[in-house]
């Protein structure tokens, strides 16, 4: 440990987080390849400062851990620091995560106490199906799991067009620029009432979703009243092909949300079933989607994944620890 270099990380050190991040995902059986693309993503995060809030471990030239700590203010609800690390396989059970977590717990409460007082604080950290050192160290430290989210996956292919038809009153059609704003106020209505989400500014809306450099606009479509032209329901689609050596040509079906009052109408089936035909159609040869969803989810959108077709690939569990305690 002494031989270790902790340093304030800086944008030109991009390549060697990427290659610290693969490695730890081969390891942990996360699935997830970061981009240097993406990591210069998390460095124009509104809600990331890493002057002050993230730290990297050297051994030499080699980077071994890092800890990225996000502050995410609550909107009514409980603030959130977002608390993402690791290391690599190489320097396991040596004492470096626990560093690690004991720095993230000082940082984040330092944190914690900038915010409104009026709502309490978390600490966030989501720990893998196979991350068993991650978990055993966060169970140490005191944080108690909170929700778990399963990944699930269907393969690509066609889909029966007599299913085609949908509610009444409703259009589907492409995601365009002139429907992202009521696209963006139906995510937010849809979602309000969703454990641990929060509504997305237009900043925050075009950064992560519909301006993202994966974001598929051909793969994504919006159920519309004809009645309003309000957009009631929607599926976004991005891709990753950064993520496709090591694992099949997939798209991440990111979003899926039915406004509460169009929900038990088949609306969400009904606009997965078109962006299954689009996946099928497509140039790209997607092998398959996959999608996130709560474990717990009370709208039954388990249920309708398995009936599409959609199994279980792995889990994220995400625990949490009171800010103070």
């Amino acid at each position: 440990m002494m031989k270790l270099r902790w340093a304030v990380p800086r944008p030109e050190e991009n390549q060697q987080w990427a290659a610290l991040l693969a490695a730890m995902a081969a390891a942990d059986g996360r699935g997830e390849v970061h981009a240097v693309e993406d990591l210069a993503d998390e460095w124009r995060s509104v809600w990331s400062h890493p002057a002050t809030d993230a730290i990297f471990v050297w051994d030499g030239p080699d980077l071994v851990g890092f800890a990225w700590l996000k502050a995410i203010p609550g909107d009514g609800d409980a603030h959130e620091v977002a608390c993402w690390g690791g290391v690599g396989p190489t320097h396991r059970r040596r004492g470096v995560g626990t560093a690690l977590m004991n720095w993230s717990w000082r940082r984040g409460n330092e944190i914690a106490a900038t915010f409104d007082a009026a709502s309490p604080t978390n600490l966030i950290i989501e720990v893998g199906q196979d991350q068993a050192d991650l978990g055993a160290l966060v169970r140490r430290a005191g944080f108690d799991p909170q929700r778990r989210f399963l990944e699930v996956a269907r393969p690509t292919a066609p889909v029966n067009a007599a299913r085609s038809t949908g509610p009444l009153g409703l259009e589907c059609v492409g995601w365009s620029p002139a429907l992202d704003h009521r696209a963006r106020l139906a995510h937010a209505e849809a979602f309000a009432h969703h454990w641990g989400r929060r509504p997305r500014n237009a900043d925050q809306w075009v950064q992560w979703y519909t301006g993202h450099r994966s974001f598929r606009p051909d793969l994504s479509v919006l159920a519309v009243e004809t009645a309003t032209a309000a957009v009631v329901a929607l599926v976004l689609t991005a891709a990753y092909p950064q993520d496709w050596d090591r694992g099949p040509v997939e798209a991440w079906i990111t979003t899926v949300g039915t406004v509460p009052d169009r929900r038990r109408e088949g609306v969400a089936g009904w606009l997965l079933d078109d962006v299954h035909r689009r996946l099928a159609d497509s140039s790209t040869g997607f092998e398959r989607s996959i999608l996130g969803v709560d474990d717990e989810n009370s709208t039954g959108a388990g249920a309708l994944y398995g009936r599409l077709g959609y199994e279980l690939v792995r889990s994220v569990t995400t625990w949490a620890h009171p800010a103070g305690d």
